[in-house]
């Protein structure tokens, strides 16, 4: 009995950093699109809780091409008393021009397209690849290809690839089709 209360203590020892590692996660997102206004923005997430609206406070990149590629960092650092996240992105699209709002803290109203999630952002700094249609067109042919790998500290890679072709109708003036959202670094301070 005295022999199994330390190898119990040595065993809850031992599991406890498996449990909260370190990790990172790079994310590359491209997405081409014709007849479509390409945008990357980072920011707040937020929800109306009577309309259910999604908007978006924070800033833009907007792509004057065709294509926009959107490559994002976080690293988490899990200490013994607390959790540090570091987040980077970094935007660029096919004619190397992006149109940016300079730090200027914009409210953009957003609508998830199928398949993506927002609900589970609300609240939190999030990075997202939107798109709008252009002028004079009904709707737009986009493609989104998105490669994902997960290197936690202790254990192996894991890389995921998706990629999905969707037409998207053109949306209410002002508004932006959200095809990917990524999570960045912690909550919203104001939210």
């Amino acid at each position: 009995m005295t022999f199994a209360i330390p190898a119990l203590a040595l065993a809850v020892a031992v599991t406890v950093p498996v449990i909260a590692q370190d990790n990172t996660v790079k994310t590359r997102t491209k997405i081409k699109g014709d007849d479509a206004r390409i945008v990357s923005m980072t920011g707040c997430l937020r929800q109306d809780p009577l309309t259910h609206a999604y908007t978006l406070v924070g800033t833009m990149a907007a792509a004057t091409g065709d294509e926009l590629t959107t490559n994002t960092k976080v690293k988490t650092d899990v200490d013994k008393d607390r959790t540090t996240v570091k987040a980077t992105t970094k935007t660029d699209t096919d004619d190397g021009r992006i149109v940016a709002t300079g730090g200027s803290m914009t409210t953009f109203r957003l609508l998830p397209r199928g398949g993506v999630n927002l609900s589970r952002h609300v609240g939190h700094q999030v990075q997202v690849s939107a798109i709008t249609v252009e002028p004079g067109h009904h709707d737009a042919d986009v493609t989104i290809e998105e490669k994902k790998t997960t290197d936690p500290d202790n254990g192996p890679d894991r890389t995921t690839r998706t990629k999905t072709k969707v037409e998207l109708s053109r949306a209410v003036y002002g508004q932006y089709t959200v095809v990917s959202v990524t999570p960045m670094a912690g909550t919203c301070s104001a939210y």
